[in-house]
């Protein structure tokens, strides 16, 4: 099952995502929050994070760079606000100008729910996006990263 549901609410523009996976849920919240994983399959289509680093424990920072093939590099940085293993994972979200300043502040937060034959569904909500603009990149993007989160689970 794959959904993408958006919505402009007096807090800004929302993004959620649903997706199915063919795992159970705590080798998908272990995908997120082990590093060698995340590094395994983090990134929208064409990109790759190699140096993602991340300390998944409440107030922990992360930063995940994210490369394309001719060599450009976006940075996401943020910091975990909630973590209940394996159903629910939260993190703020913004993204490094070219001035290294950080940019918007947005959040993300990810539940995992148990399906029959020991299945996934993984609701994402992406809040406080920016823009429409914003909203429309970051549905492509995150497609892309679960793509990568399925290769990576099969």
């Amino acid at each position: 099952m794959n959904k993408v549901i958006s919505r402009s609410e007096a807090t800004g523009l929302e993004l959620e995502l649903v997706r199915d996976f063919d795992a159970p849920p705590e080798m998908v919240f272990e995908a997120w929050t082990n590093a060698e994983a995340l590094r395994a399959w983090m990134g929208p289509e064409g990109r790759t994070c190699p140096n993602a680093e991340i300390h998944p424990v409440v107030e922990g920072a992360y930063s995940i760079p994210m490369e394309s093939a001719d060599g450009q590099v976006d940075t996401v940085v943020g910091h975990y606000t909630r973590i209940e293993p394996p159903h629910f994972l939260a993190f703020s979200w913004s993204w490094i100008q070219e001035d290294g300043s950080i940019g918007h502040p947005m959040h993300v937060s990810l539940e995992f729910e148990r399906l029959e034959g020991n299945r996934t569904r993984m609701t994402m909500l992406h809040i406080n996006l920016m823009d429409e603009i914003s909203r429309d990149n970051h549905s492509d993007g995150w497609a892309g990263c679960f793509n990568g989160l399925e290769r990576f689970l099969k």
